[in-house]
């Protein structure tokens, strides 16, 4: 019998309720099945002002997303929340809450005094260099605080412009971005001098500013190229041994001191003649001689003399040359790099080194030989100026909770968590099925082709044609036992003649 006779087969009331409960199954069956599809509501935003959370939400409504608010916070279905973050992020969602020059477009001039008007344009000029900080890489929060003292009309001197900077990172500020900003902060304001600006980090403190010694800089400079240095070499080993396998240790030395130092150096080999000089003297000088003696008093003719004649000649000659000069000045700094010494631990159980093997030691070897080569030249070392480097290769002792916080869970346990809720909700709702299927439907439908039997075959064995006939027919046999008993003899006979002749 089909299941559409089976139905005209029923009784009204029967076919009423066989309605109503097939209604609630195929309902129940629907809201079992959209909350089992409902993926969970996840956290997107909170906290914003009512203005931003406004932005957020038109946002929301056109790209279609759905969303719920609760209090300040707005939750997005879970599959969807990392992609709204992104997207949102891109159209530059939420923005920070920090007004610039706008603020001077709400000042009314008929009302507003020369105080209450130079306060304003202060917290503009805060907010517009608050938005220029806020687009450097890395910083999520940031705060300008400007300490502008009014020049007054006797005085002689410009008064000294002061501010702080409080900002927000998602990683460490080095010292050249904090005095980048700095110096940004110094030229937007007439007056002020980039030393009298303060950059203050939440999580590290002073990074630049009046309260940072110039005897402390090179310290700070140190700490950043030890940092630097160790997260360089540190990705260079974790590339061979694996991440957690390594552990790298930095020191670098750097000079507190400032020397100039300048030096003159002469090359005689490179000599040229400058200038040269050339004198000659020459002198003559003759006579006669006429010494008083006993012939003096002689006849003239008779006085003999004597006549001499001499030649002086000097030769002079001066050469000047031109001898090349160098001249060397030389100017150290304090922060220049003095001494680097790294130490590096490797893991030994990852080197796929056998210790039972005979030439264990010559791998061993092998290996920190290679590893020194690659830190010398990651880090640049330079063997002249004193550096240090110690490659060790020992087992690791890792605690049993760092083995558990390392180990990523297995895909099993990915998938049990993420769809453990919907696989519950799911089998709750076969339950659900089961149970009205089992429990409702089965009896109605079999009561109700039983009902029409008995009334399409007229008589039944009571007369009743409403009756049931399993009913009736169990009466009929606790009346009349003898004759049932009878009637299945005959038909137990039947069978066994049936058996034998076969």
């Amino acid at each position: 019998m089909s299941f559409l006779a089976t139905l005209r087969a029923l009784p009204l009331s029967r076919q009423i309720m066989l309605g109503g409960v097939l209604a609630a199954v195929v309902l129940a069956m629907s809201m079992m099945g959209r909350i089992a599809m409902q993926q969970p509501m996840a956290l997107l935003y909170s906290g914003l002002d009512a203005e931003h959370t406004g932005e957020i939400i038109e946002e929301l409504e056109q790209r279609g997303t759905k969303y719920e608010i609760q209090g300040d916070a707005i939750f997005v279905q879970s599959g969807d929340r990392d992609s709204v973050r992104f997207a949102l992020a891109r159209q530059g969602l939420p923005r920070q809450s920090v007004k610039g020059y706008e603020l001077l477009d709400e000042v009314n001039g008929f009302s507003v005094t020369s105080e209450m008007y130079n306060a304003a344009y202060w917290r503009a000029k805060e907010g517009e260099l608050t938005r220029t900080i806020l687009t450097i890489p890395g910083i999520k929060e940031a705060r300008v605080h400007i300490g502008a003292s009014l020049r007054s009309g006797f005085a002689r001197t410009e008064p000294t412009q002061t501010a702080s900077v409080t900002i927000s990172s998602a990683y460490d500020l080095n010292t050249s971005q904090a005095q980048g900003i700095q110096y940004m902060v110094a030229l937007a304001v007439a007056g002020m001098q980039p030393e009298e600006v303060a950059v203050i980090d939440l999580r590290k403190g002073i990074l630049a500013g009046p309260g940072i010694e110039k005897a402390d800089q090179p310290a700070i400079q140190a700490e950043t190229q030890e940092e630097a240095l160790e997260q360089k070499v540190l990705r260079l080993l974790e590339a061979r041994v694996g991440a957690g396998n390594a552990r790298v240790s930095v020191s670098v030395d750097v000079s507190h001191q400032r020397q100039k130092v300048s030096s003159v150096a002469f090359d005689p080999d490179s000599r040229v003649v400058r200038n040269r000089t050339t004198g000659d003297v020459s002198e003559q000088s003759g006579g006669t001689s006429n010494n008083l003696s006993a012939a003096s008093n002689l006849p003239q003719g008779a006085n003999g003399g004597s006549t001499t004649n001499s030649t002086t000649r000097n030769s002079s000659e001066s050469v000047s040359y031109e001898i090349n000069e160098t001249r060397t000045e030389t100017e150290s700094l304090p922060g220049q790099v003095e001494r680097i010494s790294i130490a590096v631990l490797v893991n030994q159980d990852v080197l796929g080194i056998d210790p039972a093997a005979a030439d264990a030691a010559q791998q061993s070897e092998t290996m920190v030989s290679n590893l020194r080569q690659l830190v010398m030249s990651a880090a640049g070392l330079d063997s002249s100026r004193g550096d240090d480097l110690t490659v060790e290769v020992m087992p690791f002792q890792l605690p049993e909770a760092s083995q558990e916080l390392i180990a990523a869970p297995s895909m099993m346990e990915t998938m049990m968590e993420r769809y453990m809720w919907s696989g519950i909700k799911i089998f709750v709702l076969a339950l659900v099925v089961i149970v009205l299927a089992l429990g409702v439907l089965r009896p109605i439908l079999t009561r109700g082709p039983a009902t029409a039997g008995a009334g399409a075959g007229g008589d039944g064995l009571d007369g009743d044609s409403n009756a049931d006939p399993f009913v009736s027919l169990k009466d009929y046999t606790a009346e009349r036992q003898d004759e049932a008993a009878a009637i299945l003899a005959e038909w137990l006979n039947e069978d066994r003649k049936v058996a034998v002749n076969e």
